[in-house]
């Protein structure tokens, strides 16, 4: 499973899951999508067949449903959750276990909507 990080993501989330073996971009990485709209994002990342990892649960489960209401498919929507990985340092290591976890698995079905433990 591909995936893309979005903004609020950090360049060396994507790095250290690289190192790993994973096929990661961050948004951060790409001048072109740095402050796009949430719609862009999602557009870019099924383009490139990525699952794209968020923050922004309200904005992206809006998106879900219109994907799906227009009969559309993405490749994945990972939410996470301020409460359970805060942003920051502290918490890099339990995020990167629980995204390894996670794309070990692989997509629970097409156009999935996750949310991390």
């Amino acid at each position: 499973m591909r995936l893309l990080l979005d903004e609020m993501l950090s360049t060396a989330i994507a790095e250290q899951l690289r190192s790993r073996g994973f096929d990661v971009e961050a948004v951060e990485e790409l001048p072109e999508l740095r402050g796009s709209p949430d719609l862009d994002l999602l557009e870019h990342a099924q383009r490139e067949e990525q699952a794209i990892v968020t923050y922004n649960r309200d904005d992206f489960l809006t998106l879900d449903r219109r994907f799906h209401a227009e009969g559309r498919d993405h490749h994945g929507i990972v939410i996470l959750s301020h409460r359970r990985f805060p942003q920051g340092e502290a918490t890099t290591g339990a995020l990167l276990a629980s995204l390894e976890a996670f794309v070990h698995r692989g997509p629970p079905y097409p156009g999935f909507v996750h949310w991390l433990q």
